[in-house]
């Protein structure tokens, strides 16, 4: 039982540990303003990350060899890649390994052992002498889309000093970070497009700008909804694995107290004992939440002085196509000279994202009057900064007004019940407030309070 906790914690300080390099990539998706820059922040912010030894992404040449060639990495020993010849040719010895698989059948490719795998032997020596001990390459075109709908004829390849390092929910969570590299990679060369044509004669470019800036449009919607979906899927997933095995072990007790009561001579020790192994269960299924609560609330050192309105004009610029798409109006009034807070960057910019697309998901519904969303930052009367976001939604339920915070409940037929709740424990790990209220005429309203300065790491 003593290693339960031990165990809590691992789990959530790699679940901490992959949601934030999924919110540095998603930053680099949006600042980066070259391919190449991109592709190698995301390789640099995956080694940092912790868990790998070497990340790095190849394109497909066309040559006699049919060449995958490197064009962005980092991690220890690049000379590995200097060293070794990696092919997407099936004719071709060395493209019978992850990448040339991965870059054939459109499909991650993964080796749990390089010591044993036969897969990989034209590079098992070299890759061992670096202390590679498992990989995986993923291919560079979107996850659950039509294969060659887009498609960079290349790979994401990462390498672990861990055998079988890469299991189902960690080949889906990079998985997904391919599919978000894929849709910015596509919208930065949509950009440069768009520069490239600008001099055509006017019927043509505006016929051509016209669809460049569609195709750009959707390449930036799917690329929001990735990055966000990759980052909650990999945190439901993780809280959905902890809490099952608590639960399922309510249930299989709950069951053999039953049998027990059943019996013609019912034997209440036994089934005694197993109502008190469903009490021990219940707690370890608490203790779960508080301590995913807690992890939002123990990482101050990360903290550092931010700009709200910088904040919140960086995730209305990451969710504009998706606003675009679902017609709606954006009024912000943002005040001037806002003082700063002593905040997590990745934390609050993920509660602001997360209030924000809550209030576009509550106007899709709404045809009879416009869809508005409202944003607002300024100074209370405690002299802390506070933010409303408001939308002309369909509303709350009065009833449900004090519990859209808790855990697991929602109002929603495809929700978790987990994104509110999150988001109140990472404003409350920052000495503020969260909280709800009807909106004027429609809708809800949102409300953030954060103290400024150094005044709320002292509270």
């Amino acid at each position: 039982m003593q290693e339960q906790p031990k165990i809590h914690d691992e789990i959530l300080n790699r679940l901490h540990r992959r949601l934030r390099t999924v919110y540095q990539c998603n930053s680099t998706f949006f600042q980066a303003e070259s391919e190449q820059e991109l592709l190698q922040s995301i390789c640099e912010i995956l080694v940092a990350g912790g868990e790998l030894r070497l990340a790095w992404i190849g394109y497909c040449e066309d040559d006699a060899e049919k060449t995958v060639r490197p064009v962005a990495q980092a991690g220890d020993s690049l000379d590995y890649l200097k060293q070794v010849k990696v092919s997407w040719g099936e004719e071709m010895e060395t493209g019978h390994g992850p990448t040339g698989i991965a870059v054939r059948t459109g499909k991650a490719c993964w080796v749990d052992d390089i010591r044993t795998d036969p897969r990989f032997s034209p590079w098992r020596v070299a890759a061992l002498a670096r202390g590679y001990a498992s990989c995986i390459a993923v291919p560079l075109i979107p996850y659950g889309k039509p294969w060659g709908s887009v498609d960079l004829r290349g790979t994401l390849n990462l390498y672990s000093a861990e055998r079988n390092a890469f299991d189902e929910r960690t080949i889906e969570h990079y998985t997904g970070l391919a599919t978000c590299v894929t849709y910015a990679v596509t919208a930065l060369r949509g950009h440069l497009a768009a520069d490239l044509t600008s001099g055509v004669t006017a019927l043509r470019a505006s016929e051509e700008r016209k669809r460049a800036q569609d195709a750009l449009q959707a390449a930036q919607a799917e690329l929001a909804r990735a990055t966000r979906f990759t980052a909650m899927g990999q945190m439901t997933a993780s809280i959905a694995h902890e809490i099952n095995q608590p639960l399922a072990a309510i249930v299989a007790n709950g069951n053999a107290a039953l049998r027990w009561l059943a019996n013609s001579t019912p034997d209440l020790d036994e089934a005694r004992a197993a109502l008190k192994r469903i009490v021990n269960d219940g707690h370890r299924a608490s203790e779960v939440i508080g301590s995913i609560r807690a992890m939002f609330k123990k990482d101050s050192q990360e903290k550092a002085s931010l700009d709200v309105n910088q904040l919140i004009r960086e995730v209305l610029v990451l969710v504009h196509a998706e606003l675009q798409s679902q017609r709606v109006s954006v009024h912000t009034e943002l005040m001037e000279d806002l003082p700063q807070v002593l905040a997590d960057r990745v934390q609050l910019q993920q509660v602001i994202m997360n209030l924000i697309m809550n209030a576009v998901e509550a106007m899709g519904s709404i045809t009879n009057r416009a869809r508005v969303l409202r944003v607002k930052s300024e100074v209370d009367e405690s002299h802390d900064v506070l933010m409303t976001v408001e939308d002309s939604g369909t509303g709350i339920d009065p009833k449900d007004i004090n519990r859209i915070f808790d855990a697991f409940f929602t109002t929603k037929s495809h929700g978790l019940g987990m994104g509110l709740s999150i988001c109140r424990s990472i404003i409350e790990g920052h000495n503020g407030r969260l909280w709800a209220s009807p909106g004027i005429h429609h809708g809800s309203v949102f409300h953030v309070v954060l103290p400024t300065g150094r005044a709320g790491a002292e509270r």
